[in-house]
């Protein structure tokens, strides 16, 4: 098939063979696009940074990224009918194992090598959200979350599901207003993960300033961070930085004065 031949940066010296294998198979699969790296990042729901870093050998991607990052280039080959791509998805991942196992002693898994030199956030690209591990897990929860094509309803319907009282704080209880508290704790109990984070980007994404107040105000009360920041990740996201500013300002007058600075921190980043 006819690809855009790309200068590839030269992979490091001491990485595993295997390695050097996954990245090398990674970039034959990026050269199928004729999209830049950062449209290419942005469909598989991961930054610039972190895509450069697994085509240049610097970590080795997680099965989810690697799976993203595939079908989107997969989708792009589709639609300029350039054929079948180099490499099928099993076998980059028969390749992301291999490389993902210590073989012996004197060989390293990723890079640098973690025996010598322990990673540390420094040695890294920067991404807009390293320094952020609230905003990290936000956001990985709600890149899982699209990758399912589930229904969630469009609005509020049927009765709030309580938690337990072993799962709340009782004097707060009259704070759990969100119809969908229950319901997102239930799922995360349950492992649903994906199902919680589809629920929770569509809230960012489509709830009225109220609306914003009220669920992640829920989700706080009845001990679900995670779940709160997710909302407030997809709030930021919205196109029509009004609105943003209009949610913004709701929960500063709800004095939620630290959700105010997270959103707009990770608006910020999202942007930079």
């Amino acid at each position: 098939m006819t690809v855009n031949r790309r200068n590839w940066k030269e992979l490091p010296p001491h990485i595993s063979a295997a390695q050097s294998a996954l990245a090398k198979a990674l970039r034959e699969i990026r050269e199928c696009s004729p999209r830049t790296q950062a449209q290419i990042a942005k469909d598989a729901c991961q930054e610039p940074t972190t895509l450069s870093n697994h085509l240049n050998a610097g970590r080795i991607p997680d099965e989810s990224l690697l799976r993203d990052f595939y079908t989107t280039v997969e989708k792009d080959a589709a639609t300029t009918g350039s054929g079948p791509l180099p490499h099928a998805l099993d076998e980059l991942l028969a390749l992301r194992l291999d490389a993902k196992t210590k073989h012996c002693g004197c060989c390293a898994v990723g890079y640098p090598a973690a025996a010598e030199q322990p990673e540390k956030p420094a040695q890294q690209p920067a991404s807009p959200i390293v320094s952020n591990p609230g905003l990290a897990r936000a956001r990985r929860l709600r890149r899982r979350s699209r990758r399912r094509e589930i229904s969630v309803p469009q609005e509020h319907t049927g009765a709030p599901v309580p938690l337990s009282e072993g799962d709340r704080r009782p004097t707060e209880s009259a704070e759990l207003t969100w119809p969908e508290t229950g319901l997102v704790a239930r799922y995360l109990a349950d492992g649903q993960n994906h199902e919680a984070g589809f629920l929770l980007w569509q809230a960012g994404a489509s709830y009225s300033a109220p609306g914003i107040v009220e669920a992640v105000t829920s989700c706080r009360v009845a001990g679900l961070d995670d779940a709160a920041e997710a909302i407030l990740v997809s709030v930021t996201e919205r196109a029509d930085r009004q609105a943003v500013l209009n949610i913004a300002a709701a929960l500063n007058d709800a004095g939620r004065h630290g959700d105010v600075t997270f959103m707009l921190t990770a608006a910020t980043r999202s942007a930079g």
